[in-house]
């Protein structure tokens, strides 16, 4: 299966299941806000010190001291500037369509591989890019670039490229020109990058590069000291689940159900007082589930899986596409 990531988590169907959620724990019943970042810890410190830095740059009129200059890093020896220049973005424009463009990319794949390997992912992406770029800036292209994250949109955007299924091929149409859903997500993130013309392109090809290649090279983990550090640091990104609202889902369950049991027995009751027992239907045998359609089954294997491997999903999946594609993409 050319397709299938070596990152994303896979459980066995041996594997017992997480322990459920304590819904009377009070730091879930006195978090009552959106959990958008749920199981993305990574991604929401990402954002969120996105935004801060930004907000503090424009306080102290920090911009400039953010941009990747080669001159000023080897004539100056202003070294700080590696580090800094994907910190935050050049304009408030950039900085709300870098997000909506990187943080729903960052979410879907750290659920995807685990906050462990996405966050190594994005550090190895990071340092190659950053390579990349003071080659290609100093040798070839002598030039400042804005500052931004673009690098880590771009080695997100390759993972979304390679793994992301198509699901829709012919979403809709624009002068007889068929594009997928998959296009809205190219068009946001391709207003985002030609923002600043080749300084920012140039950046973000560089993370896509090193997106690419950093695939393979998540497999190793960073350092146990490295996960226990962010782990202390990164409490306060960490969002708890919505416990009451997981608590009325369970509670208007439970109600229907018991709705539905009790108004079961009192029809069973009136339907069968006096009633002959030759009167009473015949229990209907359950039908066989559906063939996989050739037209879904075409679609996934056209991505590289095995032919079986996508009826087995379809089957399981109850011929939903998307729903069998996150089956094959999970392992």
């Amino acid at each position: 299966q050319t397709a299938t990531n070596p990152l994303f988590r896979s459980y066995p169907p041996s594997s017992p299941r997480p322990p459920p959620l304590n819904m009377s724990t009070p730091s879930q019943l006195h978090n009552p806000k959106a959990v958008w970042f749920l199981g993305a810890p990574v991604s929401k410190a990402i954002a969120a010190s996105t935004a801060a830095i930004y907000v503090l740059a424009e306080m102290n009129k920090w911009h400039e001291a953010l941009v990747f200059d080669t001159s000023k890093i080897f004539d100056q020896a202003q070294f700080y500037r590696i580090f800094v220049c994907n910190l935050t973005f050049a304009s408030i424009g950039e900085l709300v369509f870098g997000l909506l463009a990187l943080c729903p990319l960052m979410r879907r794949f750290e659920r995807e591989m685990g906050s462990r390997k996405f966050g190594a992912f994005i550090i190895y992406s990071s340092v190659l890019s950053t390579i990349f770029e003071l080659v290609f800036f100093n040798i070839f292209f002598d030039t400042e670039r804005y500052s931004g994250p673009y690098p880590q949109l771009g080695a997100v955007l390759a993972m979304y490229h390679k793994f992301a299924p198509r699901l829709h091929p012919k979403f809709f149409g624009v002068l007889g020109y068929d594009f997928s859903e998959k296009s809205l997500t190219y068009g946001l993130c391709a207003q985002v990058i030609l923002s600043g013309g080749l300084s920012t392109a140039i950046p973000t090809i560089f993370g896509f590069i090193s997106g690419m290649l950093s695939v393979s090279l998540s497999q190793y983990e960073l350092p146990e000291i490295v996960y226990t550090a962010a782990g202390t640091l990164g409490k306060a990104f960490v969002d708890d689940a919505p416990a009451i609202m997981m608590a009325r889902t369970v509670q208007r369950g439970g109600r229907n159900q018991q709705r539905r049991a009790s108004t079961g027995a009192r029809g069973g009751r009136d339907a069968t007082a006096g009633a002959p027992a030759a009167a009473l239907p015949a229990v209907q045998p359950p039908r066989p589930p559906q063939p996989p359609p050739e037209e879904a089954i075409a679609m996934l294997t056209s991505m590289g899986f095995d032919r079986d491997a996508v009826i087995r999903a379809l089957q399981q999946a109850d011929n939903n596409v998307e729903a069998a594609a996150n089956r094959l993409l999970m392992g």
